[in-house]
């Protein structure tokens, strides 16, 4: 959990035997915005760990029962805690301890009394280390979760091209040859046969739209320009929007870039569509030796980048998260009357 999103500087245990090491430590902290839960020895520490969250943990070497040692090596073995940096605050200032300290996989080590001004440092540094592991952690989940969705949707996208739509097809033009001759005969059922006829062709292209918005067959057969080309058009005709689509034409890229570009472009899109109340969309996609650009630019009344508006800030950060799986970076610009421009830069 990352408490700098919800106002919170972090999630701290304090783990010290001594009552005023504690109150000293869990004061100092909490006046710079921290929230501070107290355990007063180890195994009161790690019942707390496993039933709490925190983001690092303050502690002691010397206490009854359970020591800071025998902390150190429960959170090592345990896959949930070995993660929670653990800044070792203890009077014993041997080379030997420290280090002994540090090979039991503690992230820092300061000796009392503290200096509140290193602490903070040293805690700083700690959650910032922690949070980029966690986003990490995070980036490499949704690149998994992204790639299956890729898969399924490829997948099933190419068993209703292959296989529902030919037999749509096919039973649309049986039907058109049936209501043909009942209409010859005047037979009562050919408006009947006429209306399934019609029903049908109206399932083919619902099939078609699916499947185009499942995975274009344009994405694989013919690469990312033509895929865009397609899709703006549909959305050009479908939408009365005009869309005016500028791409440098080259070999085609890997396919895991080609389709993170086209998802981009093509959530940026809906955004205009769903949010921006715009008449004109312009969308470049240009590349030089080392790197590819892709930029989506509306006439929309825009918005504020930096008031929450959970919807549309959805699908920016999944355009974010693509991007930067991809080692590039993302832009988003816009205020509340003068459109929205995205723009993505990743390297070939």
């Amino acid at each position: 959990m990352n408490h700098e999103m919800n106002g919170e500087q972090g999630r701290i245990l304090v783990v010290d035997d001594e009552e005023l090491n504690r109150i000293l430590l869990a004061t100092n902290l909490e006046e710079s915005g921290y929230t501070v839960e107290m355990a007063e020895d180890g195994q009161q520490a790690l019942l707390m760990l496993r039933a709490q969250l925190f983001d690092a943990v303050l502690l002691d070497l010397m206490m009854p029962r359970m020591d800071g040692y025998q902390v150190l090596a429960e959170m090592k073995q345990d896959a949930a805690l070995r993660r929670i940096p653990v800044i070792v605050i203890s009077s014993t200032d041997e080379m030997k301890s420290i280090v002994r300290c540090i090979e039991m996989g503690a992230t820092d080590y300061l000796t009392k009394p503290f200096d509140p001004v290193l602490l903070h440092a040293r805690i700083r540094g700690s959650l910032a280390s922690l949070h980029e592991e966690r986003m990490a952690l995070l980036r490499e989940h949704f690149a998994q979760v992204t790639a299956v969705q890729e898969e399924e949707r490829q997948r099933i996208a190419r068993e209703l091209h292959d296989g529902l739509l030919p037999v749509l097809a096919s039973l649309n033009i049986r039907l058109h040859t049936v209501g043909k001759r009942l209409e010859r005969e005047e037979h009562p059922l050919a408006s009947e046969v006429r209306e399934l006829a019609e029903q049908a062709q109206a399932n083919s292209r619902d099939i078609r739209r699916l499947v185009h918005d499942l995975r274009p067959v344009a994405l694989d057969e013919l690469g990312l320009v033509p895929a865009l080309r397609q899709h703006l058009a549909r959305c050009e005709r479908e939408h009365s929007l005009f869309v005016e689509f500028v791409a440098d034409e080259g070999e085609r890229l890997p396919p895991p870039m080609e389709t993170a570009l086209f998802r981009i472009v093509q959530e940026a899109v809906n955004n205009v569509l769903r949010h921006a109340q715009a008449q004109h969309v312009g969308v470049t996609l240009n590349r030089d030796v080392d790197h590819v650009k892709v930029q989506i630019m509306d006439d929309g009344q825009g918005f504020d980048i930096h008031l929450p508006r959970s919807g549309r800030h959805v699908g920016l950060w999944s355009m974010r998260e693509r991007v930067e799986q991809l080692g590039g970076q993302f832009e988003v610009r816009s205020a509340p009357g003068q459109g929205t421009a995205v723009t993505a830069v990743v390297p070939l």
